[in-house]
């Protein structure tokens, strides 16, 4: 694929990833757990992350929950792959989740995004940032796209999961 492939994708992943604060009538994302229960996800795929200009490809590993009202908590998320990845660390956790919602039939934001880049020269942390992407349900996968999506510091991220397992995006 090429590097603009891949930078599309990644930022598609990341938006839905991201996930946003929802209003009335808004859309959501299911399977929920028994009883509206919380149930664990995965989304991994493509990234990149750019700071002041300079992109690095890895791969994004997000983690978290999806509870019965469509609320995303991304509780882990890494960049794997060359040794400059490694170095990207992201701030999710269980205790300071990113948080996230699906507004629209595709689209999500997710909210707290922050990265620390532990380089030498460009190094710094970006976000904590409001981020917004693309979700696409397909009927039997589930796709969250980042397209350099800004964070504050000097950093985009974009990105293309794929979730385990699949989830449905409810209009």
């Amino acid at each position: 694929m090429s590097k603009m492939h891949n930078r599309i994708l990644a930022a598609g992943a990341c938006a839905l990833a991201l996930g946003v604060c929802s209003a009335a009538g808004a859309a959501t994302i299911t399977p929920p757990g028994a009883g509206g229960a919380a149930i664990p996800f995965s989304a991994v795929g493509p990234a990149v992350v750019s700071k002041s200009g300079v992109d690095v490809d890895c791969t994004a590993v997000f983690s978290g929950t999806v509870d019965g009202a469509g609320n995303i908590l991304i509780t882990s998320a890494a960049f794997k792959g060359i040794p400059v990845c490694r170095m990207i660390k992201a701030s999710a956790t269980a205790a300071a989740p990113w948080v996230g919602k699906v507004t629209s039939f595709n689209q999500l934001t997710i909210d707290q995004v922050m990265v620390n880049v532990n380089t030498p020269i460009l190094g710094g942390q970006c976000g904590p940032s409001l981020v917004g992407g693309q979700i696409g349900d397909s009927g039997s996968e589930t796709a969250i796209s980042l397209s350099a999506a800004p964070l504050a510091g000097g950093c985009a991220i974009s990105a293309t999961l794929t979730t385990t397992p699949y989830m449905h995006v409810t209009p």
